[in-house]
């Protein structure tokens, strides 16, 4: 199954003329001394490649054009969306893939075995080789785990727990729709504003 990384967004919250996918992140002040900064698209990318994703391709848009130069300097390969809205740009991409692992290029915390996770869970779950009768994951986090001093970005209930939903996906044509719930707090954290970039790069103080 292939990964998308949607990195064309408007990244209005985080101030004018900043595209979310170029922000490099900074943890040399929280046990990280050694690291030198990388760009969000970058880390997402290195997580993507080390997972069990058949490949991946770079989702951007008129909005995003840094990025998209950004991107062909880094040989990503690269497939253009409308950039009218998220769910717009879903069924966009689903025109095109009838099945595919999303990934917002906003998630710093991001890791292999998260994608490996939602991966081997739609495989048990389904059946319908993303037509109709596919099964669509949504990945989430329980609120109740996460930091008070983060915002999450949209929460929903499920059996009467609420979740945070974290940008990672399973997107299929089919209707029905499954949460796939982990246990990582960290990874409901997605870089929408500059409080939330302050939070990714105080790694440290999210891990107490």
């Amino acid at each position: 199954m292939i990964a998308i990384i949607l990195a064309g967004g408007k990244s209005s919250r985080l101030g004018e003329g900043k595209e979310k996918a170029l922000i490099k992140i900074d943890r040399s002040g929280s046990g990280h001394e050694s690291e030198t900064p990388k760009r969000l698209i970058d880390l997402v990318v290195e997580n993507v490649r080390d997972s069990k994703a058949e490949g991946f391709l770079v989702a951007i848009s008129k909005n995003t054009p840094k990025t998209a130069e950004y991107c062909k300097s880094q040989d990503y390969v690269l497939l253009e969306t409308p950039g009218k809205g998220y769910h717009a740009d879903l069924r966009y991409l689903l025109a095109r893939y009838p099945e595919f692992v999303s990934v917002a290029c906003d998630i710093a915390f991001l890791k292999p075995e998260h994608i490996n996770s939602i991966i081997d869970f739609y495989i048990h779950n389904d059946s319908g080789g993303g037509n109709s009768t596919s099964t669509s994951i949504t990945g989430a986090v329980p609120q109740d785990i996460i930091p008070p001093y983060v915002v999450p970005s949209y929460v929903f209930e499920h059996d009467g727990r609420k979740l945070v939903a974290v940008g990672l996906n399973i997107v299929t044509k089919g209707r029905k729709n499954l949460p796939f719930v982990f246990n990582d707090p960290l990874l409901a954290i997605n870089i929408n504003t500059p409080r939330d970039l302050e939070i990714v790069n105080a790694e440290g103080d999210v891990r107490k």
